[in-house]
């Protein structure tokens, strides 16, 4: 089954044969990179201190072809693993990067803000996921 939109679903027997394909991460690879990544979510720093649950995700997702070795592991918060979805790698980034902004912004840290913009200015400069939009502290 292929998920079409919320609540619609696609059969298609070919899909069927290529998740038999898929890598999950072992257990003892799983504590390898919950223990490089120090028990925390990469993006936000949260941890099972802070009461969060944590997943170990596939940067490249497996259904993208992504391998189940520790370069390809990264520990996430539940929050940040659903967001992520299946987004192309550098879509996640930016979406990330965005809501990394977002929160700067309102939190007033000016460095940081900079630091954001000029990241997101990279996409626009080599025109990488026009279609996910953001608005730069002078557009507003």
């Amino acid at each position: 089954m292929q998920k079409i939109a919320k609540g619609v679903y696609h059969y298609d027997p070919d899909s069927i044969n290529l998740r038999q394909d898929l890598e999950d991460f072992s257990q003892a690879l799983k504590k390898q990179i919950l223990e490089r990544d120090n028990y925390k979510c990469v993006i936000c720093g949260m941890g099972k201190k802070e009461g969060v649950e944590l997943h170990i995700d596939h940067i490249k997702p497996k259904d993208l072809g992504g391998k189940a070795v520790l370069e390809n592991g990264q520990t996430l918060c539940s929050r940040h693993n659903f967001l992520k979805k299946n987004l192309k790698q550098t879509e996640t980034g930016k979406k990330m990067f965005i809501q990394m902004l977002e929160s700067a912004k309102d939190s007033g840290e000016s460095e940081l803000v900079a630091f954001l913009e000029e990241v997101l200015s990279i996409y626009e400069k080599h025109n990488i996921n026009g279609h996910i939009v953001w608005k730069k502290s002078s557009d507003i």
